[in-house]
Parts: C-alpha cells; structure tokens; sequence
C-alpha cells in the first residue's frame, strides 16, 4: 500500500504541517485529504506521493473545503511532476 503525503493548508495558504498516512490508490488517498480536511478545519489539503524507486515525487491532487462545508467540495487531480 502506498504511503502518501497531505498537507493541509489554511485559508491564508500555509502549511504548518504534513500528515504520512497509506492509502489504497490515488481516490483513496484524495478521500482521506477530505477527512483530514474537515478534521483539521483548513482550506485545503495538497495530497502527494512521495518519491520512489519508480520516479520522483508525484502530485496525486488537491482537496478543496470551503470554511462553511463539513465535506470536500472539490477534487482535482495532478499528474507526474518532477521535484
């Protein structure tokens, strides 16, 4: 199972911190951003993987929770992105 790397920003866009957590595949991991999104009451969690024997980093997506909504109003995927 693939480790992935959520940063969950607050509404003025800092990220004080990262959460490492597994996660099935990419929808699973962007479902959990929505979790940690509502858990940690911010804007918005950047959901990474991080470097492997198979490439570099990679940008799986963004989470997008608007401060009013309990749930992720938007999900928007990344592609390949080289550090």
């Amino acid at each position: 199972m693939p480790t992935y790397l959520f940063y969950p920003q607050r509404a003025d866009g800092v990220s004080l911190t990262f959460i490492a957590e597994s996660a099935g595949e990419d929808a699973d991991a962007l479902e959990l951003a929505g979790e940690i999104a509502a858990a940690h009451d911010c804007a918005s969690v950047f959901v990474w993987e991080p470097e492997s024997q198979n490439g570099p980093d990679r940008f799986v997506g963004e989470v997008d929770r608007p401060a009013s909504a309990p749930v992720p109003v938007s999900i928007s995927a990344g592609a390949s992105v080289e550090a």
